[in-house]
């Protein structure tokens, strides 16, 4: 039987060298290497299932969400989505953004109304009276001018509903502040239409929808999304005019008390001479017959 190569060196070739025993540290960290892989590879799943898990969320009763990718609305308005568990893809590949469409949303317009602090308006001094000498300081007393070029004091509280969130949150950056804007424009182009007996006194009701009509008419012209609730007005005179306009109330309070004794014992009068008259009529015939 001829010799095995592999057990014998062919002559003039060198003896093959022989195996190095695998060191027991370099195992060791083998070991470990392959043990760290299974960890990181253990906390990428962990964390690809926590970054798709944070894209649920929960959608209120009272709101309505839309998910936005790329700065826009995916779907467009159909795309609402309604009460309930939702999930898109989390940031930064999509965002979602909540919009309240039921509950009742307020601005207010202080344009028109004196520096006034929120204790001093709750504890109800705030509206004091002044020297009439006491001028006005326009950088921090606010006023509307009326027609007939006096000086009025006017705050106005809106209350509206998000009706379209799609225009509501795309049309303008802050559509809050141009509800806001639309409201500071109806009051002070409203009264400029008034005399301020009639702001103050004679025509409040009709102030008051003048400028809610006006209102609602440049929020739908400027297409905000929203449907006009209330519009609640607060007026007042100048505080260095306090005791004047009291004593102009006071007489006008005067003379319609007197022109309705006036009326009243005017309507007596007719009604006692009209039954004298008629007596008198009805004595004259009989005595004719």
């Amino acid at each position: 039987m001829a010799d095995n190569p592999h057990t014998h060196d062919e002559p003039g070739r060198p003896p093959a060298p022989a195996e190095t025993p695998v060191d027991a540290g370099s195992q060791a960290l083998s070991e470990a290497l392959r043990s760290s892989f299974g960890i990181v590879k253990f906390v990428m799943v962990l964390l690809v299932c926590v970054f798709l898990g944070s894209g649920f969320f929960t959608v209120g009763p009272q709101e309505r969400a839309m998910i936005i990718r790329l700065g826009k609305a995916v779907g467009g308005e159909k795309a609402l989505l309604g009460p309930g568990l939702h999930w898109s893809w989390p940031y930064p590949i999509d965002e979602y953004l909540k919009v309240p469409i039921t509950s009742i949303q307020k601005v207010r317009s202080t344009v028109g109304w004196y520096a006034a602090t929120p204790e001093a308006e709750q504890a109800g001094n705030d509206y004091i009276a002044l020297p009439v000498s006491t001028p006005i300081n326009s950088l921090v007393d606010g006023y509307v001018l009326t027609a007939d070029r006096n000086i009025v004091h006017t705050r106005a509280t809106l209350t509206y509903h998000i009706e379209k969130p799609i225009d509501f949150v795309f049309n303008f950056v802050n559509a809050s502040n141009m509800v806001q804007s639309a409201l500071d424009n109806a009051l002070l182009a409203t009264a400029a239409s008034y005399t301020v007996d009639d702001i103050l006194t004679r025509d409040v009701a009709g102030f008051n929808d003048a400028v809610k009509k006006r209102v609602t008419r440049l929020i739908e012209a400027q297409e905000l999304g929203v449907a006009v609730e209330d519009c609640v007005i607060e007026r007042r005179a100048p505080r260095q005019l306090i005791e004047p306009f009291l004593s102009v109330n006071e007489a006008l309070e005067k003379r319609g008390k007197v022109l309705n004794e006036a009326r009243s014992y005017e309507a007596q009068v007719l009604a006692r001479a009209g039954a004298d008259a008629q007596s008198r009529t009805n004595a004259a015939e009989g005595e004719r017959a």
